[in-house]
């Protein structure tokens, strides 16, 4: 069994999840000087040189252990915590109770243990499964909760589902306990709890983590949070909520899409002076290194789908599983020359596919970004993505009837797809329908190195009109097709306009 201790801890990095075969144990002292020591079965949580969340053994039982071990900074990160948990367990919401807490025997690492819910999951957990209807039932839930916190003067700062624990085999009955202590502020000063522009800006926050399509149940969430605080007077107008709702969302964007190129809990990230690469952590394999040393070689041993002067495409198979992988080429060397100093299109792609992901709008999961470089200079690009089957909207429409519901349901999406990108200020680039797969579930964007998003408002209109026209030039040869394309691109242009 192996013995942890502050060094073991901050060298481990990530590699500490090994402990969820291999018991470790920690030996600390508690407040009142007495030796105690917990043994680690199963690692939930790291961030490396700070803290580690893992259920453990202690006197038997299973408690839920967080080891702080920021260098300097940690024992303001351990107090902050239980300062946390008081202050919620005084204001009378559920949340896991304090146990114990110490610090390591050589002094560097702080150990807070806290109750175990047994058989419970994580909001977040239980959403990824939920259906529909259970989905509903779960944000009322936390809305609940959120506007009760709030009301005795709590705010969750860092507010997502996952801060959110339900215990309880029936999800009607089950219980709610709010976690994360240590983000949770406490606003004591106003008569009726947390004043209506945190609460609100903080409810905006929670519903900016979901896909746009969700919106449509946000003006309904919005009611129940306003019944449940009277005292308040918060606006009836949904819109004021919703306009809140994008401001928060945009925010979001912006500080998750400054993460995408950084080492994180979700990518790797390898920099060296002859590359610089980032990739899904879960795609992590021996076959993913022997990838990233000759990525052309899985080129030459896949399936062309494209081979141009710009850029090759080919489908490839990495640890047993088919992938797009795109390849951005250098055509000459004053090509290379433009090219060395300005992001690559791979760059480009693997923030605009997590963009996309964010909003909700359906486009194969980026998996990983790589450009050679020579130094500060960027050569050839690549972006792998998870490959999705299906025919291009151009061919399968091609083969429909003009009053079919393939076509009903294909512009309907279309129609959503605009207005996701008219709200968000983004222009695609490239609208060729072939640039497009439809599905029962979704419509798939691909091609997305010529995406952007437009900030002024002049030059956003402009440039989505020229989408809108490129769009319908899919079907200039075809008049019947068009008139019916054309009355979803006059609809969405003159939203535009307004």
């Amino acid at each position: 069994m192996q013995t942890l201790d502050t060094r073991t801890l901050i060298s481990s990095g990530r590699a500490l999840l090994a402990t969820d075969a291999t018991p470790a144990v920690l030996h600390w002292v508690d407040a009142d000087g007495g030796a105690q020591s917990i043994e680690l079965l199963k690692v939930f949580r790291i961030l490396p040189e700070k803290r580690v969340v893992a259920l453990v053994r202690w006197r038997g039982q299973h408690v839920l252990a967080k080891l702080f071990f920021a260098r300097v900074r940690w024992p303001q990160h351990l107090q902050r915590e239980i300062d946390g948990v008081q202050a919620i367990m005084t204001a009378g919401i559920t949340t896991p109770v304090v146990l114990s807490s110490g610090t390591s025997v050589d002094g560097g690492t702080g150990v807070l243990l806290l109750q175990y819910i047994e058989n419970s999951e994580t909001v977040g957990k239980r959403w990824e499964r939920a259906t529909e209807d259970e989905r509903e039932v779960l944000l009322r839930k936390v809305v609940t909760l959120i506007a009760d916190c709030h009301g005795r003067g709590l705010l969750q700062k860092d507010i997502h589902l996952d801060n959110f624990l339900l215990q309880g085999a029936q999800l009607q009955e089950s219980l709610v306990y709010l976690l994360d202590a240590a983000a949770v502020s406490v606003h004591t000063g106003e008569p009726h709890g947390v004043d209506s522009m945190r609460s609100l800006q903080n409810l905006a926050l929670l519903f900016a983590q979901f896909p746009v399509h969700n919106d449509t149940q946000v003006p309904t969430l919005y009611e129940l949070y306003r019944s449940l605080r009277p005292q308040m007077e918060l606006s009836a107008d949904p819109c004021m909520f919703s306009a809140l709702l994008q401001q928060n969302r945009l925010a979001r964007l912006r500080v998750v899409i400054d993460k995408l190129y950084r080492e994180t809990s979700a990518h790797v990230c390898v920099q060296k002076r002859d590359r610089f690469v980032v990739y899904r952590r879960a795609l992590e394999s021996p076959q993913l290194q022997e990838f990233l040393q000759a990525p052309d070689d899985f080129i030459a041993r896949g399936r062309l789908l494209k081979k141009g002067n710009s850029s090759t495409v080919a489908l490839v198979q990495i640890a047993g599983r088919d992938y797009v992988l795109k390849r951005y080429n250098i055509k000459s060397f004053w090509h290379g020359v433009r090219r060395a100093l300005r992001p690559s299109r791979a760059w480009v792609s693997w923030r605009n596919a997590h963009m996309l992901e964010m909003l909700g709008v359906a486009t194969p999961q980026p998996l990983l970004m790589m450009e050679r470089r020579c130094g500060a200079l960027r050569r050839e690009a690549y972006f792998l993505s998870e490959f999705v089957a299906g025919e291009d909207v151009l061919r399968y429409l091609a083969k429909e009837p003009i009053n079919s519901a393939a076509w009903e349901r294909v512009l309907t999406q279309f129609g959503q797809l605009f207005q996701v990108m008219r709200d968000y200020h983004i222009v695609h680039g490239d609208m060729k329908a072939s640039n497009f797969i439809s599905t029962a579930d979704a419509l798939i964007v691909l091609d997305l190195d010529a995406m952007r998003k437009e900030p002024d408002k002049e030059r956003f209109r402009k440039a989505f009109g020229r989408d809108l026209q490129r769009f319908a030039a899919n079907w200039q040869d075809k008049p019947e097709c068009a008139a019916r394309v054309l009355t979803v691109v006059e609809q969405t242009d003159n939203q535009s306009a307004r």
